[in-house]
C-alpha cells in the first residue's frame, strides 16, 4: 500500500474511534446558567435537550470525563424524581451510587438522594433518581433549582440547572 491508500483508510478510523471514546482530559462538571441556558466549562458541555430556549421540563446533558449524563425531569409537579441515564465506552458504571447527590433551590435549601434506583450495566446505566422530603415546600416560590451529581467518571462534580418560577 502507498502513503496515500494509507490515509484514505485512516480517516474512517480515525472518526470511529473518535465517536466510541473522548481522549480528551476533562476539567470538570458542566453547570447550566441561571437563565437555564448552558454554559460550558472547558473540557465538558451541557444543554437543554428539546424545544429551543426551554428551561423547564426539559433534560439536561452534561460531557466529561468520558461519560456521558442526561438528566430528564418532567418539572416540579411530578416531584423530585429525576430520569438519569449514563453512557461511556471507558468506565466502569456498575459501582457507581448517586446517593451523594444533591438538589438545591436558589434559597440554598437542599433535599438530599437516598439512593438511585439503576440496575447495573456496565457502560451504560439509568434509572429515577429520587430526592426525599418536602417536595412541595422544596419548589414553592423557588426560581431554579440545581441537580448536583458527585463522582461521575473523574468529573468531581456535576450541576445541572432548570428554572421552576414563573
Amino acid at each position: 500500500m502507498n502513503g496515500r491508500t494509507l490515509a484514505v483508510l485512516a480517516l474512517p478510523v480515525a472518526l470511529l474511534i473518535s465517536a466510541c471514546s473522548d481522549a480528551s482530559p476533562k476539567a470538570s462538571g458542566a453547570a447550566s446558567s441561571p437563565t437555564g441556558a448552558a454554559s460550558s466549562p472547558v473540557g465538558s458541555t451541557a444543554s437543554p435537550v428539546g424545544s429551543a430556549g426551554a428551561t423547564r421540563g426539559t433534560a439536561r446533558t452534561s460531557n466529561g470525563g468520558q461519560v456521558t449524563v442526561i438528566v430528564d425531569w418532567p418539572g416540579p409537579t411530578d416531584g423530585a424524581v429525576f430520569e438519569v441515564k449514563l453512557d461511556t465506552h471507558a468506565v466502569d458504571l456498575d459501582p457507581l451510587d448517586l446517593a451523594d447527590s444533591v438538589l438545591l433551590n436558589d434559597r440554598r435549601e437542599t433535599l438530599p438522594a437516598p439512593s438511585w434506583a439503576a440496575p447495573k450495566g456496565g457502560h451504560h446505566r439509568e434509572g429515577a433518581l429520587t430526592f426525599e422530603g418536602d417536595a412541595p415546600r422544596f419548589f414553592a416560590g423557588a426560581s431554579w433549582i440545581e441537580l448536583v451529581l458527585k463522582g461521575i467518571g473523574d468529573v468531581p462534580e456535576r450541576t445541572l440547572r432548570w428554572d421552576v418560577g414563573s
